[in-house]
């Protein structure tokens, strides 16, 4: 069972993590908006240019996905259902929580 001081660890670090990934933007505006066919560019220049809205675009939602698993481990801890493993009900390693504060599993 994490102690009350690790609990305040990992809340400190799970706030760090939201507010970093808020702030960060990756990716210009530009690399996220579609490529529209009567832009004069050359066929590669366009493929290059589609797929670095793809890679975006993947980016943003990976980054959207983290954020709500953060959030949800703010939720736990306000329940206090925090590092308890999903699959078997056991307690997640406190050096797991500070690596990947997310962590739903224990392994």
């Amino acid at each position: 069972m994490l102690t009350a001081d690790q609990l305040i660890d990992l809340e400190e670090i799970i706030i760090e993590e939201l507010e970093k990934i808020r702030s960060e933007s990756v990716g210009s505006k530009e690399e996220r908006e579609a490529i529209a066919p009567d832009v004069a560019i050359g066929r590669l220049s366009r493929l290059d240019a589609m797929q670095m809205q793809e890679v975006a675009k993947e980016a943003d939602r990976r980054r959207e996905e983290r954020v709500s698993l953060l959030e949800m481990a703010v939720e736990q801890l306000d329940s206090g259902t925090y590092g308890l493993c999903a699959r078997c009900g056991e307690d997640i390693a406190f050096e797991r929580l500070k690596v990947t504060p997310e962590a739903t599993t224990c392994s």
